[in-house]
C-alpha cells in the first residue's frame, strides 16, 4: 500500500505536467504561417510531449525508487547547469552559454571531459547552423559579444 505522500506526490506530479502541457500548447501562437514553421511549433511540440508524458506515467503499486546520492548530485548539477544557461545568455550570448553549461550538464551526467565537448560542440553547431543560416532568425550574441562586434 502506498503513503498518502507518494500518492500525493503522483498525482500533483500528473496534474502539474497536465496543465503544463495543455497551457504551452494553448497559449502558443499559431504554428504555421504561410505554409512555413513558426515561433508557436516549438511550443506546441513541447506542450503534447508533456500532456503525453503525463498520460503516460505509470500507475504502479511500489514506492518510489530509492534515488543514490550520485543521481540525486547529478540531478542537482543538471538543474544547476539549466539555471545557469539561463544566467549567462543575456551576458555571452546564446552560442557561448549553450557551450558551456552543456559541457557541464553532460559531465555530471557522466560522460567523459572528451564526450562532453564533442556532445555540447555538435549540439551547439547543429542548432546554430539551423538557426542562424537555415532559418536566418538570430540567436542572442549577448552584452559581451554585442559590445565587441561594435568596436
Amino acid at each position: 500500500m502506498l503513503r498518502f505522500r507518494d500518492l500525493l506526490f503522483r498525482h500533483t506530479l500528473r496534474v502539474t505536467l497536465l496543465l503544463t502541457g495543455a497551457s504551452a500548447f494553448l497559449a502558443a501562437p499559431p504554428a504555421f504561417s504561410a505554409g512555413l514553421p513558426g515561433s508557436g511549433l516549438w511550443p506546441r511540440v513541447v506542450g503534447i510531449g508533456l500532456v503525453v508524458s503525463a498520460l503516460l506515467l505509470p500507475k504502479e503499486k511500489n514506492a518510489r525508487p530509492i534515488l543514490t546520492a550520485d543521481a540525486r548530485r547529478g540531478a542537482r548539477n543538471l538543474a544547476l547547469s539549466c539555471l545557469l544557461w539561463t544566467v549567462l545568455v543575456p551576458s555571452v550570448g546564446w552560442t557561448a552559454a549553450t557551450l558551456l553549461t552543456g559541457t557541464l550538464a553532460c559531465r555530471s551526467g557522466g560522460c567523459s571531459l572528451k564526450e562532453s565537448l564533442i556532445l555540447s560542440l555538435s549540439l551547439s553547431a547543429s542548432l546554430w547552423f539551423g538557426m542562424e543560416r537555415l532559418l536566418h532568425w538570430p540567436l542572442p550574441k549577448g552584452a559581451l559579444f554585442s559590445l565587441l562586434s561594435g568596436v
